[in-house]
Protein backbone atom coordinates (compact mmCIF):
# COMPACT_ATOMS: atom_id res chain seq x y z
CA UNK A 1 0.00 0.00 0.00
CA UNK A 2 2.95 2.45 0.51
CA UNK A 3 4.04 2.11 -2.76
CA UNK A 4 0.03 3.13 -4.13
CA UNK A 5 0.09 5.53 -1.69
CA UNK A 6 3.78 7.64 -2.90
CA UNK A 7 1.94 6.94 -6.82
CA UNK A 8 -1.08 9.04 -5.85
CA UNK A 9 0.85 11.79 -3.45
CA UNK A 10 -0.40 14.26 -5.91
CA UNK A 11 -3.89 13.24 -4.97
CA UNK A 12 -3.75 13.95 -1.20
CA UNK A 13 -4.54 10.20 -0.68
CA UNK A 14 -5.43 8.89 2.76
CA UNK A 15 -5.17 5.71 4.60
CA UNK A 16 -8.21 5.08 5.48
CA UNK A 17 -9.90 3.34 8.73
CA UNK A 18 -12.75 1.66 7.41
CA UNK A 19 -14.20 1.81 10.91
CA UNK A 20 -15.03 5.79 10.82
CA UNK A 21 -16.05 5.74 7.49
CA UNK A 22 -19.66 7.52 7.01
CA UNK A 23 -22.19 5.72 5.18
CA UNK A 24 -23.58 4.99 2.63
CA UNK A 25 -20.63 6.71 0.77
CA UNK A 26 -21.52 8.88 -1.60
CA UNK A 27 -24.04 10.08 0.88
CA UNK A 28 -24.28 13.94 2.04
CA UNK A 29 -20.78 13.13 4.76
CA UNK A 30 -19.17 11.22 1.81
CA UNK A 31 -19.53 13.33 -1.26
CA UNK A 32 -16.51 13.84 -3.40
CA UNK A 33 -13.93 10.54 -2.32
CA UNK A 34 -13.65 7.76 -3.65
CA UNK A 35 -12.26 4.55 -1.93
CA UNK A 36 -9.41 2.46 -3.55
CA UNK A 37 -8.81 -1.15 -2.35
CA UNK A 38 -5.18 -1.45 -3.23
CA UNK A 39 -3.51 -4.49 -4.62
CA UNK A 40 -0.85 -5.63 -6.18
CA UNK A 41 -2.43 -5.62 -9.39
CA UNK A 42 -3.54 -2.24 -8.96
CA UNK A 43 0.14 -1.16 -8.08
CA UNK A 44 1.33 -3.01 -11.46
CA UNK A 45 -1.29 -0.85 -13.57
CA UNK A 46 -0.56 2.31 -11.94
CA UNK A 47 3.39 1.73 -12.47
CA UNK A 48 2.98 0.92 -16.05
CA UNK A 49 0.87 4.26 -16.60
CA UNK A 50 3.79 6.14 -14.50
CA UNK A 51 6.66 4.65 -17.13
CA UNK A 52 4.79 5.60 -19.81
CA UNK A 53 4.74 8.99 -19.27
CA UNK A 54 7.16 9.41 -16.49
CA UNK A 55 4.71 10.11 -13.92
CA UNK A 56 0.86 8.86 -13.13
CA UNK A 57 0.07 13.25 -12.64
CA UNK A 58 1.34 13.15 -16.46
CA UNK A 59 -0.44 10.17 -17.28
CA UNK A 60 -3.69 11.53 -16.23
CA UNK A 61 -2.90 15.04 -17.82
CA UNK A 62 -2.36 12.98 -21.57
CA UNK A 63 -5.04 10.68 -21.30
CA UNK A 64 -7.85 13.65 -20.34
CA UNK A 65 -6.78 15.47 -23.83
CA UNK A 66 -8.39 12.26 -25.44
CA UNK A 67 -11.06 11.71 -23.15
CA UNK A 68 -12.61 15.51 -23.84
CA UNK A 69 -11.90 14.65 -27.94
CA UNK A 70 -14.16 11.58 -27.49
CA UNK A 71 -17.64 11.18 -27.55
CA UNK A 72 -19.68 8.17 -25.85
CA UNK A 73 -20.58 7.02 -29.10
CA UNK A 74 -16.83 7.12 -30.01
CA UNK A 75 -15.64 4.90 -27.04
CA UNK A 76 -18.68 2.31 -27.09
CA UNK A 77 -17.48 1.73 -31.04
CA UNK A 78 -14.08 0.87 -30.04
CA UNK A 79 -14.90 -1.52 -27.19
CA UNK A 80 -16.90 -3.00 -28.81
CA UNK A 81 -14.88 -3.09 -31.76
CA UNK A 82 -12.02 -5.06 -29.58
CA UNK A 83 -14.59 -6.99 -28.06
CA UNK A 84 -15.70 -8.62 -31.37
CA UNK A 85 -12.37 -8.92 -32.71
CA UNK A 86 -11.91 -12.75 -31.84
CA UNK A 87 -15.46 -13.22 -32.68
CA UNK A 88 -16.67 -15.28 -35.59
CA UNK A 89 -19.22 -12.62 -37.01
CA UNK A 90 -18.59 -11.26 -40.49
CA UNK A 91 -16.40 -8.63 -41.04
CA UNK A 92 -18.55 -6.05 -42.01
CA UNK A 93 -20.54 -6.59 -38.37
CA UNK A 94 -17.40 -6.08 -36.80
CA UNK A 95 -16.19 -2.77 -38.70
CA UNK A 96 -17.61 -0.11 -36.17
CA UNK A 97 -16.40 2.47 -38.27
CA UNK A 98 -19.07 5.54 -39.05
CA UNK A 99 -21.61 2.92 -37.49
CA UNK A 100 -24.73 4.76 -35.39
CA UNK A 101 -25.42 3.97 -31.63
CA UNK A 102 -28.23 0.91 -33.15
CA UNK A 103 -25.89 -0.50 -35.46
CA UNK A 104 -23.67 -0.77 -32.90
CA UNK A 105 -25.53 -2.09 -30.35
CA UNK A 106 -26.95 -4.84 -33.23
CA UNK A 107 -23.23 -6.07 -33.72
CA UNK A 108 -22.79 -6.29 -30.67
CA UNK A 109 -26.15 -7.94 -29.63
CA UNK A 110 -25.32 -10.66 -32.42
CA UNK A 111 -22.59 -12.21 -30.09
CA UNK A 112 -26.00 -13.19 -27.88
CA UNK A 113 -28.37 -14.03 -30.76
CA UNK A 114 -31.23 -15.89 -29.68
CA UNK A 115 -30.52 -15.38 -25.74
CA UNK A 116 -33.11 -14.07 -23.72
CA UNK A 117 -30.35 -11.76 -22.52
CA UNK A 118 -30.83 -9.23 -25.37
CA UNK A 119 -34.94 -9.26 -24.19
CA UNK A 120 -35.58 -5.47 -24.26
CA UNK A 121 -39.14 -5.82 -22.94
CA UNK A 122 -39.32 -3.96 -19.42
CA UNK A 123 -39.57 -6.92 -16.44
CA UNK A 124 -39.41 -6.20 -12.79
CA UNK A 125 -36.45 -7.69 -10.52
CA UNK A 126 -36.05 -9.20 -7.13
CA UNK A 127 -32.52 -8.03 -7.23
CA UNK A 128 -30.73 -4.97 -6.16
CA UNK A 129 -26.98 -4.91 -5.65
CA UNK A 130 -25.61 -4.55 -2.25
CA UNK A 131 -24.79 -1.50 0.02
CA UNK A 132 -21.88 -0.59 0.72
CA UNK A 133 -20.64 -1.41 3.91
CA UNK A 134 -18.02 -2.06 6.45
CA UNK A 135 -18.64 -5.89 5.77
CA UNK A 136 -18.87 -5.51 2.20
CA UNK A 137 -15.25 -3.79 1.82
CA UNK A 138 -13.74 -6.07 4.51
CA UNK A 139 -14.26 -9.21 2.29
CA UNK A 140 -12.41 -7.27 -0.82
CA UNK A 141 -9.80 -5.59 1.24
CA UNK A 142 -6.28 -7.23 0.50
CA UNK A 143 -3.70 -4.89 1.47
CA UNK A 144 -6.12 -1.35 3.48
CA UNK A 145 -8.06 0.76 2.01
CA UNK A 146 -7.56 4.77 0.71
CA UNK A 147 -9.08 7.33 0.42
CA UNK A 148 -8.85 10.65 -2.36
CA UNK A 149 -11.06 13.51 -2.40
CA UNK A 150 -12.58 13.96 -5.55
CA UNK A 151 -14.08 17.70 -6.95
CA UNK A 152 -17.01 17.15 -8.10
CA UNK A 153 -16.30 18.27 -11.77
CA UNK A 154 -13.23 15.92 -12.19
CA UNK A 155 -15.18 12.30 -10.80
CA UNK A 156 -14.81 10.86 -14.14
CA UNK A 157 -10.98 11.41 -13.70
CA UNK A 158 -11.12 8.27 -11.51
CA UNK A 159 -10.27 5.45 -14.00
CA UNK A 160 -7.33 7.29 -15.15
CA UNK A 161 -5.70 7.94 -11.60
CA UNK A 162 -6.56 4.20 -11.11
CA UNK A 163 -5.50 3.04 -14.41
CA UNK A 164 -7.50 -0.42 -13.79
CA UNK A 165 -7.91 -2.25 -17.56
CA UNK A 166 -6.91 -3.25 -20.44
CA UNK A 167 -7.28 -6.87 -19.62
CA UNK A 168 -9.40 -9.33 -20.90
CA UNK A 169 -12.91 -7.62 -21.93
CA UNK A 170 -12.33 -4.53 -19.36
CA UNK A 171 -11.99 -1.94 -21.25
CA UNK A 172 -8.82 0.62 -21.29
CA UNK A 173 -8.82 3.48 -18.62
CA UNK A 174 -9.24 6.14 -21.51
CA UNK A 175 -12.87 4.90 -22.57
CA UNK A 176 -13.90 3.91 -19.03
CA UNK A 177 -13.36 7.61 -18.42
CA UNK A 178 -14.77 8.87 -21.23
CA UNK A 179 -17.60 7.19 -20.62
CA UNK A 180 -17.95 8.42 -16.96
CA UNK A 181 -17.55 11.74 -17.95
CA UNK A 182 -20.69 11.18 -20.27
CA UNK A 183 -22.84 9.63 -17.46
CA UNK A 184 -21.50 12.07 -15.01
CA UNK A 185 -23.16 15.01 -17.31
CA UNK A 186 -26.40 13.09 -18.12
CA UNK A 187 -27.01 10.92 -14.37
CA UNK A 188 -24.31 12.95 -12.15
CA UNK A 189 -22.69 9.71 -12.10
CA UNK A 190 -19.80 9.81 -9.30
CA UNK A 191 -17.66 6.87 -8.64
CA UNK A 192 -17.56 5.21 -4.91
CA UNK A 193 -15.09 2.57 -4.76
CA UNK A 194 -12.63 0.63 -7.13
CA UNK A 195 -10.58 -2.14 -6.42
CA UNK A 196 -8.37 -4.31 -8.92
CA UNK A 197 -11.40 -5.03 -11.12
CA UNK A 198 -14.44 -3.31 -9.95
CA UNK A 199 -16.21 -0.06 -10.02
CA UNK A 200 -18.94 0.55 -8.05
CA UNK A 201 -20.53 4.15 -8.68
CA UNK A 202 -23.70 5.99 -7.59
CA UNK A 203 -26.04 8.14 -9.66
CA UNK A 204 -27.74 11.41 -8.18
CA UNK A 205 -30.39 10.95 -11.22
CA UNK A 206 -32.16 7.65 -12.31
CA UNK A 207 -33.76 7.86 -15.68
CA UNK A 208 -36.88 9.59 -16.38
CA UNK A 209 -38.36 7.13 -19.10
CA UNK A 210 -38.49 3.60 -20.36
CA UNK A 211 -36.50 4.77 -23.05
CA UNK A 212 -33.70 6.29 -21.29
CA UNK A 213 -33.21 3.30 -18.92
CA UNK A 214 -33.03 1.06 -21.89
CA UNK A 215 -30.66 3.38 -23.43
CA UNK A 216 -28.70 3.64 -20.56
CA UNK A 217 -28.92 -0.69 -19.81
CA UNK A 218 -27.18 -0.71 -23.68
CA UNK A 219 -24.52 1.20 -22.87
CA UNK A 220 -23.86 -0.56 -19.58
CA UNK A 221 -23.67 -4.25 -21.75
CA UNK A 222 -21.51 -3.00 -24.28
CA UNK A 223 -19.29 -1.15 -21.63
CA UNK A 224 -19.34 -4.36 -19.30
CA UNK A 225 -21.45 -7.68 -20.30
CA UNK A 226 -21.23 -8.74 -16.86
CA UNK A 227 -23.50 -6.42 -15.44
CA UNK A 228 -26.68 -9.04 -16.77
CA UNK A 229 -25.47 -11.28 -14.42
CA UNK A 230 -28.00 -11.27 -12.19
CA UNK A 231 -30.40 -10.16 -14.25
CA UNK A 232 -32.28 -12.15 -16.78
CA UNK A 233 -32.34 -9.55 -20.08
CA UNK A 234 -31.51 -6.55 -20.87
CA UNK A 235 -34.71 -4.79 -20.16
CA UNK A 236 -34.60 -6.15 -16.70
CA UNK A 237 -31.93 -4.33 -16.19
CA UNK A 238 -33.15 -1.09 -17.21
CA UNK A 239 -36.46 -1.48 -15.41
CA UNK A 240 -33.36 -1.81 -12.34
CA UNK A 241 -31.60 1.57 -13.47
CA UNK A 242 -34.51 3.36 -13.65
CA UNK A 243 -35.34 2.73 -9.88
CA UNK A 244 -32.17 2.49 -8.07
CA UNK A 245 -29.23 4.26 -7.87
CA UNK A 246 -26.21 2.26 -7.88
CA UNK A 247 -24.16 0.50 -10.74
CA UNK A 248 -21.73 -1.77 -10.27
CA UNK A 249 -19.20 -2.65 -13.05
CA UNK A 250 -16.72 -5.66 -12.84
CA UNK A 251 -14.70 -8.19 -15.27
CA UNK A 252 -13.32 -11.29 -14.80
Amino acid sequence: MEDILALLKPYSCITADIEQLTFPLGGPDGTGQLLILPSDNILEMMEEAEEEEGSLASFVEKQLEQVHRLTKLDALRSIVSAYLTYSELPIEVKQMDGKSFDEVYAAYARVWEGNELVDEQPTRGSYTYPEINIDWIEARMEDGALLIPMKAEERYHAPLIIPMGGYNECPLPVYQAALFKHWQEEFEAAPLVVTQDTWVVRTGRLPATDDEALQLAKEHFMFCQYVLESFDSVGQYASYLKNNEIWYFWWD
